[in-house]
């Protein structure tokens, strides 16, 4: 049994300080500006480690750096 986190985007805006408003805007336009998620019947998912593993590919060391 896997012992994984799921985590909702409520959950997600909280932890993440960024509005479900903005997470379902991120969803719609897909690509690297947002992590992946499961959609079970009506319900988004994400699984807390890809949550972080996102959040780490968005690390930069200078304003510089490409996006």
């Amino acid at each position: 049994m896997s012992s994984e986190e799921f985590i909702n985007t409520p959950e997600l805006a909280k932890r993440t300080g960024i509005s479900e408003i903005t997470w379902a805007r991120r969803r719609v336009q897909g690509g690297d500006n947002t992590p992946r998620y499961l959609k079970i019947g009506r319900s988004v998912k994400y699984r807390w480690s890809d949550v972080e593993a996102w959040l780490e590919k968005q690390a930069r060391n200078s304003t510089s750096e490409a996006a």
